[in-house]
């Protein structure tokens, strides 16, 4: 199986059953529940990023969602260049996204240098 099949199934097994798709830059779509989102009902919990080996045309983004019902699921959509307008349109308007690492958010304070600001003599 590729990396991105075994992604997807991992991401069922943690809970992330429903299969999203965007339908316009304000519109996400879950058809086997005739359901539809804003991005402001919509949280990325996680995402992964699958680059093709040889073609850079096969490189593809995982996201887990959840949304604003209760519902988890995921949205698989071309990354880079070949993403179409309104994916990236929605996916950048969603107000909250996570990347998380074993279901915890990263430690990420060490990347955050305090500013020096003492005045130079």
């Amino acid at each position: 199986m590729s990396p991105l099949t075994n992604r997807i199934e991992a991401s069922k097994e943690k809970g992330f059953t429903e299969n999203f798709e965007v339908t316009s830059a304000t519109s996400m779509v879950n058809y086997t529940k005739d359901e539809t989102y804003a991005p402001t009902d919509v949280m990325i919990v996680n995402f992964y990023r699958f680059e093709g080996m040889s073609d850079p045309g096969d490189s593809n983004i995982l996201y887990e969602i959840s949304t604003n019902d209760g519902k988890q699921g995921i949205l698989v959509t071309p990354y880079g260049p070949d993403c179409p307008a309104h994916i990236a349109d929605f996916v950048a308007s969603i107000p909250q996204m996570e990347k998380q690492h074993d279901g915890t958010p990263p430690d990420t304070t060490h990347a955050q240098t305090p500013m020096d600001t003492t005045p130079l003599a």
